[in-house]
């Protein structure tokens, strides 16, 4: 057991060395065509989504809950903006749909992040095909440990309030490695498994990353970010400041996600993670 706990560490800070340099950049267009902002009646907070079909966007279960996550936000208060990749000004291209059903993954768990899904449907189709939207190809292929992927968040860089055209929120995405799933968990402080249907990654340094944004390996969406935790330094009683990120791989649910496509019936009156 000391061996493979020695194993792990060594694979771990061989791992974090290898690491590239995390870096943020802004988003080109139709680098990302399928993620879209999502906005709720959370205040001063975006989401991000990722368009499953002109019907219906893929995001996170926290995404589209009240602050406490005991209850699931009005369809109608939540708005998919897809087809541009900054908040002003307005491109063209853009396209704004409202919510019609917003269905979350009935087992999903606060305290654990487990299942942390939800589609929205929404009450429009958005315009396809399109040259700023398209349907997101999800990865089927399992991903090797060290594969670099990029994920996608919505973000205002630090530093850039001197530079006016820098200071509005908008798209931007940065670069990761997949970490081994082993070493991972045994960073955690609270429990010591990730499940198979999660990603771990690393990063350099620390990055506003909300939950809900999207992973995408070789252009393919291949998770939704989950939770962010600190791992700590040995030796000392303060967590390191380069983070990992969790994300849950949609692949693995490819099944649920098809039957909310086809739902005729919405969530539960009532419904909220805790009491179900």
């Amino acid at each position: 057991m000391v061996k493979c706990v020695l194993l792990c560490l060594l694979v771990g800070l061989i791992g974090s060395q290898a690491q590239t340099p995390t870096l943020l950049r802004d988003t080109i267009w139709g680098e990302f065509p399928s993620v879209v902002r999502v906005k709720t009646p959370r205040e001063n907070q975006f989401c991000l989504g990722t368009v499953i079909n002109s019907n219906h966007v893929l995001t996170s279960a926290f995404c589209v809950l009240s602050y406490d996550r005991m209850r699931i936000f009005p369809a109608r208060l939540v708005r998919a903006i897809g087809g541009d990749i900054s908040v002003t000004p307005a491109a063209i291209t853009r396209q704004t749909r409202t919510g019609q059903h917003i269905f979350v993954h009935e087992d999903y768990r606060p305290h654990t992040y487990e299942h942390n899904l939800a589609i929205i449907r929404l009450a429009e189709p958005f315009h396809l095909p399109s040259n700023a939207i398209e349907e997101a190809v999800i990865r089927m292929r399992i991903v090797p440990e060290q594969h670099p992927c990029d994920v996608v968040t919505w973000y205002r860089a630090p530093g850039t309030e001197g530079n006016p055209s820098q200071e509005m929120p908008r798209q931007q995405a940065f670069n990761v490695n997949i970490r081994n799933r082993d070493v991972c968990a045994a960073e955690r402080r609270t429990e010591f498994t990730l499940e198979e249907n999660s990603l771990c990654t690393y990063t350099t340094t620390t990055i506003g990353v909300v939950q809900g944004d999207p992973m995408f390996c070789d252009g393919e969406l291949t998770s939704i970010q989950s939770y962010v935790f600190l791992p700590p330094v040995t030796g000392q009683p303060q967590p390191q400041n380069q983070p990992n990120l969790v994300s849950t791989q949609v692949r693995f649910y490819l099944h649920w996600i098809h039957l909310q496509l086809n739902r005729t019936q919405p969530m539960p009156g009532g419904w909220n993670p805790v009491e179900y």
